[in-house]
């Protein structure tokens, strides 16, 4: 009796998770119509960073750290103390004592000057189990250093060199089950390593994308798929590895169009995993980009019209096969970032050339908001500043988003050039934010336990003003942003038990993720989702 009784429950279960995900969507397509255009908005949050952003990354102590390069010179924020750093491999200053990274404490918009040591020029990087981000590469004397930066212990950074085997230069990384991070290609590097540790293996894959003229495959997509292997995109072309032994499992279609990676730099995400089919399914949504050309074309001063396409793709489909749509205007050097209503938001960038020094035109001020249960858009409100090469934007607990760099010059450069370096911050808010939508924004007010483990009931406890309206509960992993791609970020869609209403509150038990094959471990933004309005996040530890 116990084990039908088991049987039903689950089974009650799953169809009760589907009919809220269902409603949810459907709220969430109306929602987002509702808000489109106007009832979004841009704040400037910083007049003067000090520092221009090439790379962002939100820490669980609600602090983000940015940074760009040591070879570019005096910025505009000195190191505190009097410090000056000495590095006879600078190529810029010898004894530097300008801040090239910084802290912004989201609680006071402060800034706080941190003292990067060796060149971090398009790197790349992951947030730890614990918190602390890995970051690792660069250029010159960074391009096998593997730092640390906080938060626990240390709140500066802290580097080992020559850890690294080769010179990473536009890497990418992967946080991987058993907690270590997968660092996949780079300049003239087909292969990848791990950190900590681990050994150089071979991936033909990286050079038989390599463009002659351009390359085209650095930074390459790569997403932690469901069932556990690593999906990487370079160019045009994809594969699904096996990180633990080295053997390609599979090699999807070619993505149409162009290429994708950079320096032609579209972008690209994983879309949200559901308890609904139980994580098993996988989708890539890649967006953008420049067509074959491009890069040399800049060169000559000839700027080509950005892609206008994406690709959606079920990677763990039994045939899979690559959708292609229309963005409702062509985009370079974009950011696509996964919301907390599920839907994608498309930001920074340009409409016309490549990634490079000069080498984009035409600055896509508006954002463009992906709906993918439609695989429809609407272009938001814009903003005034362009954003172009080494641009940033990541988000935030609120559920706003920072929005900083556009250093598209060699070298600092203020004055006198066509889009001068960028030290201002922004947040944009989206649609969902506006204060219309307060009667259906949940608050949450009490979670039982914040340090859960795999497949572990709690209980969270929340306030509405209104009737709940298909309730989801999700988990958002902060990325490391830089160059268009969001280094691991992911968002997956909670199961939950029935929505029990108290006194002025409502709770759900919800079940957090099975695997760390799922939810690498690590610091979470829990958010409550009520007829598609997120609540502001919680941080929360899975693992």
């Amino acid at each position: 009796m116990g084990t039908h009784q088991s049987a039903d429950w689950k089974t009650a279960t799953w169809s009760l998770i589907r009919i809220v995900l269902l409603l949810s969507s459907s709220r969430l397509l109306l929602s987002g119509v509702e808000g489109a255009g106007a009832q979004d908005s841009w704040q400037l949050l910083i007049a003067n960073a000090g520092v221009s952003a090439m790379h962002m990354a939100l820490f669980h102590t609600n602090k983000v750290v940015m940074f760009d390069r040591t070879d570019y010179g005096p910025s505009m924020i000195r190191l505190p103390n009097g410090i000056c750093r000495v590095d006879p491999n600078d190529l810029a200053l010898k004894v530097d004592c300008w801040a090239h990274s910084i802290e912004l404490d989201l609680a006071t918009n402060t800034i706080r000057p941190l003292e990067v040591l060796t060149d971090t020029w398009c790197s790349s990087g992951a947030l730890q189990a614990d918190g602390s981000l890995t970051q690792t590469g660069g250029f010159n004397d960074g391009s096998t250093v593997v730092r640390h930066l906080g938060p626990l212990g240390t709140d500066n950074w802290v580097e080992y060199k020559g850890v690294l085997h080769v010179a990473r230069w536009y890497a990418s990384n992967q946080l991987l089950p058993d907690g270590a991070t997968i660092v996949v290609g780079g300049r003239a590097q087909f292969n990848y390593e791990f950190v900590p540790g681990g050994f150089l293996t071979a991936l033909p894959f990286l050079q038989a994308t390599d463009d002659p003229c351009c390359e085209n495959n650095l930074y390459p997509f790569t997403h932690l798929s469901p069932d556990g292997n690593l999906f990487i995109f370079a160019n045009q072309d994809s594969i699904l590895l096996n990180w633990k032994t080295g053997i390609v499992l599979r090699n999807y279609p070619a993505l149409p169009g162009g290429p994708r990676n950079y320096p032609s730099s579209g972008s690209s995400v994983l879309l949200p995993l559901s308890a609904a089919n139980r994580y098993t399914v996988g989708e890539v949504v890649i967006c953008g980009g420049a067509p074959a050309g491009a890069f040399a074309s800049a060169g000559a001063g000839i700027y080509l019209p950005a892609l206008q396409t994406c690709g959606r793709m079920q990677i763990t489909a039994v045939a899979p096969a690559w959708q292609i749509f229309n963005m409702p205007f062509g985009r370079v050097l974009g950011d696509m970032l996964i919301l907390p209503t599920g839907e994608i938001l498309i930001i920074n960038g340009a409409q016309a050339g490549t990634a490079g020094w000069g080498n984009a035109r035409d600055p896509a001020f508006s954002p463009v908001l992906y709906r993918p249960n439609t695989n429809t858009f609407a272009t938001q409100s814009p903003t005034t500043i362009p954003r172009l090469y080494h641009s940033s934007a990541n988000v935030l607990p609120s559920g706003k988003i920072l929005v900083a760099g556009s250093n598209p010059n060699e070298g600092y450069a203020f004055t006198g050039v066509l889009y001068p370096t960028e030290l201002r911050i922004e947040e944009y808010s989206p649609y969902y934010l506006n204060a219309a939508y307060n009667p259906q924004r949940p608050t949450i007010t009490l979670i039982d336990n914040l340090a859960p483990g795999y497949d572990v009931p709690f209980t969270v406890t929340f306030v509405l003003d209104s009737a709940p309206v298909g309730v989801v509960f999700q988990l958002y992993a902060p990325p490391f942003t830089t160059h268009t791609f969001s280094q691991n970020q992911r968002l997956l869609i909670l199961a939950a038990g029935p929505i029990v209403p108290g006194v002025g509150h409502f709770t759900s038990t919800i079940t957090s993720p099975p695997s760390a094959v799922l939810a690498p471990a690590g610091y979470f933004l829990f958010n409550v989702v009520n007829a598609g309005i997120p609540s502001p996040a919680v941080w929360i530890h899975i693992g």
